[in-house]
């Protein structure tokens, strides 16, 4: 698909948006109540931010800590393995939400080249994939080198196609979905039954 849409746009993320960092200055103290933040594993594990697994962290009154805006790309500093540095997902809600500080997020202001939404697929590719491990530094522990990565170029379809490329996606991953809540429910049934053959 990514093929037959060609590779139209080449850019960066200094020139797709504006970065920032995670929560900064914060103690063991500060975590369990409070305002909702992003963790490492939310980014970690999930294409789409997971809106039902945040933590929460207290902020005092007037304190500066940047916030993560719908269509932001989020992405993880730091793991023990090269080809885990660097992982990303796509926050897509609407609440005031904060980022782990393991993280650094890109806030998309360059909405004539990039659909934000075709990102959450395309930054879990095997070709975008490749394109970030050469930025991972480091020996027993490996580290984004945040400042080269956000100037390195890649290629984009045009944005229309990214658009198109969502869709069917998307698409394709609702029927997943979808298949495995069935497979579920006769599991489940599958369970149910026996445990009525053996009372």
């Amino acid at each position: 698909m990514y093929q037959q849409y060609g590779n139209e746009i080449e850019t960066s993320f200094a020139d797709l948006g504006v970065s920032y960092s995670g929560l900064s200055g914060k103690t063991a103290t500060d975590f369990g109540s409070g305002k909702p933040f992003i963790t490492y594993l939310n980014v970690y594990s999930n294409n789409v931010i997971e809106e039902t697994s945040y933590q929460y962290v207290r902020m005092g009154e007037n304190e500066k800590q940047n916030i993560v805006r719908y269509g932001d790309v989020l992405f993880t500093l730091s793991s023990e393995t090269p080809e885990e540095v660097g992982i990303g997902s796509v926050y897509l809600g609407n609440q005031e939400v904060y980022l782990n500080s393991f993280c650094f997020g890109v806030h998309i202001t360059n909405i004539q080249k990039v659909f934000s939404s075709y990102l959450s697929y395309y930054i879990s590719t095997t070709q975008f994939r490749k394109f970030i491990y050469p930025f991972a530094q480091g020996s027993t522990r490996f580290n984004l080198c945040k400042a080269d990565f956000e100037k390195s170029k890649f290629k984009l379809p045009s944005l229309e196609n990214q658009k198109r490329i969502y869709e069917s996606l998307k698409c394709l991953s609702g029927k997943v979905a979808a298949e495995d809540a069935i497979l579920k429910q006769y599991h489940s049934q599958k369970q149910y039954l026996l445990r009525q053959m053996f009372i």
